[in-house]
């Protein structure tokens, strides 16, 4: 029984490493992250303008953030970055709310700016350029205000605790990120599951049936878990598109019962036909077959990452267990 679980949860797994690329061809032109970061940056900031002007257009068309993505900013663009590092948000958000002024670098009371770049002994400027700051909400003054209060007249320290600000507001965004990406996964599984007709119910039985083909996928899995052993996940240099010919490949040539042309390889000497579990005869039949298409979909929603990870675990319990089963332990002559 342990070695069907392992033939399931392999096939699980080259099934999400499909969905995955999948997934990442689909993000090239959706640009999901770049969307969500600056969602993100919209409700950290409380600029809820969506339009080519205020406070978030003037962050993201500064030059330090400017230079990660092509041409001008356009409020959900296709090129925005995916990713802004915190301290281009930090020095960003700072030279917008008090542009870098000479004639205050000493932090005189004169003035309402101060340079991000410099030491002061003093950061009135700085408070006083943030509560002057016509572009800033009331909760966003009050927020910043803070964070430059609890940075003991340093400037470097307003920087860090900004960086910090921004870093914990985007553990949220990543948040949105997972979620809407285990409903695409899924939705992409539903579809790999009706087009290669990966039905779990259909695999369970040949593998219970089958010692061949379940011994194979074990001795495949097995080489699988070695090559990839000093990863957390398993790892391609290739492109989307290889990565999805290469792993259907894979589930073709371990002969499991996916697809719906199994009669075609008459030519293939050593081709196995599954033909009578391609399409189901019968009602009951057809509602098995559409609830091992779900448990599939399911499965690969929670990701490769998941089912390697399991994967190197069960390999590591068969590794204790079979010792035992091949020689058990003898009795005591006393």
């Amino acid at each position: 029984m342990l070695d069907v679980a392992i033939g399931i949860i392999f096939t699980f797994l080259l099934l999400s490493l499909i969905a995955t690329a999948v997934k990442e061809l689909l993000e090239t032109f959706l640009k999901t992250r770049a969307t969500n970061l600056e969602r993100g940056i919209r409700e950290l900031l409380q600029d809820t303008t969506s339009s080519s002007t205020g406070l978030v257009a003037d962050l993201y068309s500064h030059s330090l953030i400017a230079g990660l993505y092509k041409g001008a900013y356009i409020p959900k663009g296709k090129t925005l970055p995916s990713y802004i590092p915190s301290s281009n948000f930090a020095l960003a958000l700072l030279d917008n709310i008090a542009p870098a002024n000479a004639e205050n670098l000493s932090g005189s009371a004169g003035g309402g700016a101060i340079s991000a770049d410099a030491h002061v002994k003093s950061l009135q400027p700085l408070r006083e350029a943030i509560i002057n700051n016509k572009s800033l909400g009331a909760n966003l003054k009050k927020a910043i205000l803070a964070l430059v209060d609890a940075s003991g007249n340093d400037i470097d320290k307003v920087r860090f605790n900004i960086e910090t600000w921004f870093n914990t507001s985007m553990d949220r965004t990543s948040g949105w990120y997972k979620r809407n990406s285990q409903w695409w996964l899924f939705f992409i599984g539903i579809t790999i599951a009706l087009i290669m007709n990966a039905d779990t119910i259909a695999i369970y039985k040949s593998l219970m049936k089958d010692p061949t083909l379940r011994n194979s996928l074990v001795a495949t899995a097995q080489e699988y878990v070695a090559a990839n052993k000093d990863t957390a996940t398993p790892s391609s240099n290739d492109a989307s598109k290889q990565v999805i010919d290469n792993n259907a490949k894979k589930l073709y040539d371990l002969r499991l019962p996916i697809g719906w042309d199994w009669k075609r390889d008459s030519s293939d000497a050593d081709y196995i036909s599954n033909s009578n579990m391609a399409i189901p005869t019968g009602f009951i039949a057809w509602l098995l077959k559409i609830f091992g298409w779900i448990i599939t979909a399911l499965a690969i929603s929670l990701g490769s990452s998941f089912w390697f990870d399991t994967l190197n675990k069960i390999m590591v319990i068969r590794s204790t267990v079979k010792p035992h089963e091949k020689s058990p332990e003898e009795k005591s002559q006393d």
